[in-house]
């Protein structure tokens, strides 16, 4: 309980010492000061989808509850912005990945049309390719040299496959938060889109500590 509260309020330290900061993960360490391993929202995940309450938990709520349709906006890149500023607008939003859109598919249903996706670990290409150049590139621009450089790298080319899918997961099919879990942990990804079949948009971005913290309460 005490490690699922720490990720969750990111609260670490007693009384006016007390601090807050974002927790992703918490090691466990045996009285010899060995890291027995690192407890991750991912983990709270796997757990929870093992034992009949939590299950019931998430069953019984909506993905409906990570619909930011009208404000989803705010944490995605124009395809025409530079890439340094997707990459300002992940660090202010906490967020390891941005969906790229179009000015001109933005009206007044709410939602973004994602033609893209850009992530923090489109860092390490940059480094390990020694082009740090390409951070004055759009997104757009960006997007097309990733593709051109992980063409001639299959793993690297199956990855961005699966992130062209967006991994979307419907909020509009009486899903569940259960089914947010289950495809978070299948996917292995940090973080799932969730679209509208109704406005056909993506409307939310949903991570494994976010239905943690929905759900703490109820839990334990």
């Amino acid at each position: 309980r005490a490690i699922l509260r720490l990720i969750a309020t990111g609260r670490c330290g007693h009384g006016s010492a007390e601090a807050f900061a974002p927790v992703r993960s918490v090691p466990i360490i045996n009285k010899a000061g060995e890291v027995l391993h690192i407890f991750s929202c991912l983990d709270f995940l796997d757990l929870a989808l093992q034992f009949a309450s939590p299950t019931a938990i998430l069953q019984a709520q909506s993905a409906r509850t990570f619909d930011h349709r009208n404000t989803i906006l705010h944490v995605s890149v124009m395809n025409d912005d530079s890439i340094v500023n997707a990459l300002r607008i992940m660090d202010s939003a906490a967020s390891t990945v941005l969906p790229a859109t179009l000015r001109e598919l933005s009206g007044d249903l709410g939602g973004v049309v994602a033609s893209n996706v850009v992530s923090v670990s489109d860092l390490k290409l940059v480094i390990l390719e020694e082009r740090h150049d390409v951070l004055d590139l759009s997104v757009s621009e960006f997007v097309s040299w990733r593709q051109n450089v992980m063409s001639a790298n299959m793993d690297q080319m199956l990855r961005q496959q699966r992130l062209q899918r967006f991994n979307v997961v419907s909020v509009d099919a009486g899903d569940s938060l259960h089914t947010l879990a289950h495809r978070l942990l299948t996917s292995k990804f940090q973080r799932l889109f969730l679209s509208s079949d109704e406005i056909a948009r993506i409307v939310g971005v949903v991570s494994s500590r976010d239905i943690l913290v929905e759900v703490l309460d109820q839990i334990v």
